[in-house]
């Protein structure tokens, strides 16, 4: 009995997430880039707040002060991060 039950369980889980993974669309890659970047809306809305924070220090003082400097660098370095964890998930996909 737990015999038959363990052999359907492991056939279950095997072939029909094949076949199920091979009749799948092809996306083009617009559509891949675009559903990456939703997946990563924490790290793109980051890079947006600090993009912010960086240009309102800068109209406040009325200079680029040492905070929107490091605001700005921490804005491209994870813009940096991003694209290249971005173009890598495309290329996988």
């Amino acid at each position: 009995m737990s015999g038959s039950t363990t052999r359907s369980a492991s056939e279950e889980g095997g072939l029909e997430n094949i076949r199920e993974a091979s009749d799948a669309v092809e996306k083009s890659t617009t559509e891949i880039t675009l559903e990456k970047a939703v997946e990563r809306w924490r790290t793109v809305g980051t890079i947006a707040v600090l993009v912010a924070a960086s240009v309102l220090l800068v109209r406040v003082d009325g200079y680029l002060s040492i905070d929107a400097q490091v605001f700005g660098g921490i804005a491209i370095l994870l813009l940096i991060y991003f694209l290249a964890t971005l173009r890598t998930d495309v290329r996988m996909e």
